[in-house]
């Protein structure tokens, strides 16, 4: 499969920042994402599916943004209502054309199976069952119902999951240890076109349980809302981390930056933690704070006490993703958690690094054509992964992790394959060497449980938060500019002469709008939507990008509708429950 050209890495990290991303990423159980038939009141609705997995509905109007939110194949259109809180997302939904983003850095963001379609594994010997693949629908809001069912604690009850029961061996005590390991964008569209990148954890799954029809559940489909989803088993509409820009209060912030207090429901960590009086290790090492959802508070929660936490990350930079060369915590988040400083002391990334620049047979300096040096000295490489199962590895030995009774908690995020996802993208073969790296480090963590742990005392989770966005030179995509389409939208409805756009952002599945500045130059949220249906690839190219003339008039947006009709859509009866 052909490599696709790199983009820059200073040029992600500004579109990353202009439209508000970050890099990284159902009630239980739910079906595919196909054409349904939906049922409701009589002679209010009458619904039966397309071609394309929509519907027709007797009951909107024509052309009517009811109509454009109902075309769409059902199964998306709910994935956007659980992402949506009408108190801290955008105004307007806004959905491109499949394969087409909103933005560059190749954001993993929507309700598609390709950024939905997630691996759900669970290992452990006498608490898994050898079952092999579950052809069962499950989400990640259903992980932490299913660590509460293997911890036997019943005082948790995840808002919007149901335990995977057919994973647990009945009647055993519960583990001493579980260990939650995302492969961050590691999802479906990444593992199978790489079918071979990843033996070991392949040849793992007829001794544990792996479900073959795992999503995200909602979207936006991005690493702090999808980690708060596996902490707390609740859609964002429930746990509030809406996407990396929110807002609150009038205010367009970042998740994370006022700590935990953003996520409104407590994780799974914080009540059984403090339900066991602190007793568990309760611990989530990443490399950006936006991944910290998944062990919820720390002590904000009332009688909780300090988790361990790990990030990377540079302190209010531009983009949430920016990591830097060292373990660390802000001084922030430390008020809430406990940060290891001990792990910096752990070594081997340059061996790692050098490793992997031997691999092609030459020693150069690169990986394959890429500078090691200006990857963050190899942070930034699949020479991580290996570094980083070190690190993990020295902390489950250094705080004692599985060695008593009361069962512990462990979150890993490895970020390599999200990395290497918004640079080069799911197709590349960078991503496959992210690939090959994981699975094999994925061994060598195993046998070191096995032998720290004890081979039959814990229960291993692989799992990942989101898919990756595959190439759009492969599959047709395309890359609408947010500012272009922030210009269209002032251009064509704000004539009130101020100096106050009507757009305050755009994501690539929303846009937040001045709601004061819109009712003062009389316009509607459903003339701005059916605006943006008629937009081009002509008028949303961006800078510099020349759209061939055969192609300028086609359109880029597949839907585009007022976020609040959600609650009424006849389509959408569960938005109504």
């Amino acid at each position: 499969m052909p490599s696709v050209i790199p983009r820059r890495l200073i040029a992600v990290s500004v579109a990353l920042s202009l439209v508000g991303l970050a890099c990284s990423g159902s009630g239980a159980s739910q079906t595919a994402a196909t054409p349904t038939e939906v049922s409701a009141t009589p002679g209010v609705l009458s619904a039966s599916p397309t071609s394309d997995g929509g519907s027709t509905l007797s009951s909107v109007q024509p052309g009517s943004p009811e109509e454009v939110a109902c075309s769409i194949p059902h199964e998306w259109l709910l994935r956007t209502w659980r992402g949506y809180r009408s108190d801290r997302s955008g105004e307007i939904q806004i959905l491109p054309k499949e394969y087409s983003v909103v933005g560059s850095g190749l954001p993993h963001v929507g309700p598609w199976p390709y950024v939905q379609d997630v691996p759900v594994f669970w290992y452990g010997p006498g608490h898994i069952q050898a079952r092999g693949a579950v052809d069962r629908p499950v989400t990640l809001a259903d992980i932490v119902a299913t660590q509460a069912k293997l911890l036997q604690f019943d005082r948790f009850q995840a808002p919007d999951g149901v335990p995977m029961k057919e994973a647990i061996v009945s009647g055993q005590k519960p583990p001493k240890l579980i260990i939650t390991v995302i492969w961050d964008a590691a999802g479906m569209d990444v593992l199978n076109p790489w079918d071979d990148a990843w033996p070991y954890l392949k040849s793992l799954i007829p001794e544990g349980t792996w479900y073959t029809h795992a999503t995200v559940g909602s979207s936006p489909s991005s690493s702090a809302q999808d980690h708060a989803i596996i902490g707390t088993g609740a859609f964002p509409n429930h746990h509030g981390i809406v996407g990396h820009r929110l807002r609150i209060g009038g205010r367009v912030v970042t998740p994370w930056g006022q700590g935990p207090q953003l996520l409104i429901v407590p994780a799974l960590a914080d009540v059984y933690d403090r339900a066991m009086g602190n007793r568990p290790i309760v611990a989530g090492m990443t490399t950006v704070s936006i991944h910290l959802g998944f062990i919820g508070h720390g002590s904000m929660w009332g009688g909780g006490d300090k988790d361990i936490a790990t990030t990377r990350e540079v302190f209010d930079a531009a983009t949430l993703g920016e990591e830097t060369f060292r373990w660390n915590l802000s001084p922030l988040l430390r008020q809430y958690f406990r940060f290891p400083a001990y792990l910096n002391s752990v070594t081997g990334l340059e061996q790692d690094a050098q490793e992997l620049d031997a691999a092609d047979g030459k020693v150069d300096g690169k990986w394959r054509t890429h500078s090691i040096a200006e990857l963050l000295q190899g942070f930034e490489t699949p020479a991580r992964i290996p570094y980083q199962t070190r690190v993990l590895e020295a902390m489950i030995e250094r705080e004692g992790f599985g060695e008593d009774e009361v069962p512990d908690l462990l979150f890993v995020n490895y970020k390599e394959i999200d990395h290497v996802s918004h640079i080069w993208s799911a197709n590349s073969l960078e991503m496959r060497d992210a690939v090959v790296w994981q699975d094999r480090s994925l061994k060598e963590l195993i046998e070191f449980l096995d032998e720290k742990v004890g081979a039959g005392e814990y229960v291993l989770l692989v799992t990942s938060d989101h898919g990756s966005m595959v190439s759009p030179e492969l599959y047709g995509g395309f890359q609408i500019s947010p500012g272009a389409v922030a210009t269209g939208i002032n251009e064509a409805f704000d004539h009130d002469g101020d100096d106050t756009w009507l757009v305050e952002l755009i994501q690539p599945t929303q846009i937040m709008i001045n709601m004061q500045e819109l009712h003062e130059n009389g316009a509607t949220l459903a003339q701005i939507s059916k605006w943006i249906m008629g937009l081009t690839k002509g008028e949303t190219a961006g800078s510099g990008v020349e759209v061939p003339p055969d192609q300028a008039d086609e359109l880029v947006f597949q839907a585009a509708f007022p976020s609040s009709i959600m609650k009424t859509l006849p389509c959408l009866p569960e938005a109504r429950a």
